[in-house]
């Protein structure tokens, strides 16, 4: 492995200074912790769409309604709509959660690999989720999708995950923060691309914290759209974070966790108008004590106070996350608008909560599981064909200016120069 690839200084390249802190010793080989607070996010989410929310917009001014009424609230305790009303921050908890796991998972890596990691980590469940959600939505059109046109472009264009790229719709509204995902990405393979060190990732993080808010100052829509100011602060503290718990805490580790933090709260506010399904005006105060609340969770993760959890089904929990977040709420409404026909309330919720997360265990077990290794391995074997592309081919010639011409393989080779003493 290069340098480059294991942390170390490149050629030419100061060294890291020698009191660079070093990897915090017996940390675990799994983080259970974080997989809990991966199921709490997801969790906070479906309860937001299924409890406070209780439709989905299909597009063309097309809503469905899972349980037959406009607001969830009236026919539920109360109490279950208003805690459901700030479940919209489990996506900033993912976020966090996201910041730590992509900096984790890519120390030590190429840009290879590391697009690999991600694509295999991400597609396998997402094209499953597309065509099942859009099977389910077309058999079952209790929800109205198939009175959306441009239907057929729209399924196809979402299979590449970047339809909100091109002002495309979702076919299940919850993909948009999965273009949020992938422009985090972009962005953390920049550094992946010179070398993954300490140093590095904090002026990477640094520098985002400072064009985030010249971004958001100048209102410059092509620089919002790629730094993300309203979610960088989230990213950035889940990076401090994790190299808190792999190095230690310091002032300036701190410092970005603060910043990242009051720069965060203040883009937080509950927007009643946005969503009058909900059916109260809810106050603010509550998501500045969620945040506050999934900070700390995070800085104990961090700070390996949290080591102490072990349990292993808390592994098979953060298994399911993605799945349910993918399936929670096309499937879901779906599910619930048909069961609510016969059952009331609660044994609506619970059936359908129950089958979604069944569902999820299949996807998770028998499709994300086998299509990860299918593409990580296919992504492999496509570098290295590059690898090899590069490094083969016939030796430079006159006029070529020392650089060796590729040739195509299907291709014979065009007739060799002819001998200077000819020319």
């Amino acid at each position: 492995m290069g340098a480059a690839a294991a942390g170390g200084p490149e050629p030419g390249q100061a060294p890291e200074p020698a009191a660079a802190p070093s990897p915090a010793k017996n940390r675990p080989q799994r983080l259970y912790a974080l997989d809990l607070l991966r199921f709490i996010a997801a969790l906070l989410v479906v309860s937001r769409h299924w409890l406070a929310v209780g439709s989905v917009y299909l597009g063309n001014n097309i809503r469905g309604f899972a349980w037959g009424v406009a607001q969830p609230i009236h026919i539920e305790p109360p109490i279950l709509a208003k805690i459901g009303s700030y479940g919209d921050l489990g996506v900033q908890l993912f976020f966090l959660i996201s910041g730590f796991v992509i900096c984790m998972s890519s120390w030590g890596r190429t840009v290879g690999q590391f697009a690999a990691s991600r694509v295999s980590r991400l597609y396998p469940a997402y094209w499953f989720s597309v065509i099942a959600s859009i099977a389910v939505l077309l058999a079952f059109p209790r929800l109205g999708m198939h009175n959306r046109p441009g239907l057929f472009h729209d399924v196809l264009t979402n299979l590449t995950m970047t339809q909100s790229f091109y002002s495309t719709g979702d076919i299940d509204p919850v993909y948009w923060t999965l273009a949020a995902e992938l422009r985090f990405y972009l962005l953390f393979a920049i550094v992946v691309f010179f070398g993954v060190t300490y140093r590095r990732v904090i002026y990477f993080c640094w520098l985002w914290v400072f064009a985030a808010m010249f971004t958001h100052m100048t209102n410059n829509g092509t620089m919002d759209a790629f730094l993300q100011p309203q979610y960088a602060p989230y990213f950035i503290a889940g990076i401090a974070f994790f190299l808190m718990w792999r190095f230690g805490p310091t002032m300036l580790l701190w410092a970005l966790v603060v910043v990242s933090f009051l720069v965060g709260q203040s883009q937080v506010a509950p927007d009643p108008a946005a969503y009058p399904e909900i059916g109260w005006h809810y106050p603010r105060w509550p998501m500045f004590l969620a945040l506050v609340a999934f900070y700390t969770l995070m800085a104990l993760v961090a700070l390996h106070k949290l080591d102490w959890m072990r349990w292993k089904p808390l592994a098979t929990l953060g298994a399911l996350t993605y799945p349910l977040y993918l399936l929670h709420q096309d499937i879901g409404f779906t599910l619930i608008s048909y069961l609510h026909e016969h059952l009331s309330f609660w044994p609506t919720l619970i059936l359908a909560f129950a089958l979604v997360l069944a569902l999820c265990y299949l996807v998770q077990r028998f499709i994300e599981k086998p299509g990860q290794r299918w593409l990580s391995k296919g992504v492999k074997k496509s570098l290295e064909a590059m690898r090899r592309a590069d490094a083969e081919g016939p030796p430079a010639g006159p006029g070529t200016g020392g650089r060796r011409r590729l040739l195509i393989p299907h291709q014979a080779p065009t007739s060799a120069p002819a001998p200077e003493s000819t020319r």
